[in-house]
């Protein structure tokens, strides 16, 4: 089964564009009945996520975590779970390709897959087919 955690730096959870996610993040949950959860994280929060699920998504997709250059902060950050195991996240990035959260949640819910890497394993998800 399907399901989306997003995770949003402390500094950003007011910012309009995290709401407009949110908004579509509900739209989501109640159209295509996928659980969808939220995480505000401090620092060793992000530093938590990047090393326990974006590093190793990263390497093996060949996608770029979207951070800040200077301090090396993320953006806010979905990552979507199949059987509990994550298998990718947005935003994607890859050789001047990228696709935000935004146009994943917009896509997801006219029954598009945008992704940068195989799209098999969300749509066997979607699907109920993935064991």
């Amino acid at each position: 089964m399907l399901k989306l955690e997003f995770y949003v730096p402390r500094a950003l959870e007011e910012t309009p564009d995290v709401k407009e996610i949110e908004e579509l993040l509900n739209e989501v949950k109640s159209s295509l009945n996928i659980n969808v959860q939220k995480f505000v994280i401090d620092e060793s929060g992000e530093e938590d996520l990047k090393s326990k699920i974006l590093w190793g998504l990263s390497v093996a997709k060949r996608i770029r975590i979207k951070q800040t250059r200077k301090s090396k902060s993320l953006y806010p950050q979905l990552v979507v779970f199949g059987n509990n195991k994550p298998i990718t996240f947005y935003p994607q990035a890859r050789a001047g390709e990228e696709i935000t959260i935004k146009e994943f949640l917009e896509g997801l819910l006219k029954g598009e897959i945008r992704c940068l890497h195989e799209k098999f394993e969300i749509e066997d998800e979607l699907r109920g087919e993935r064991k």
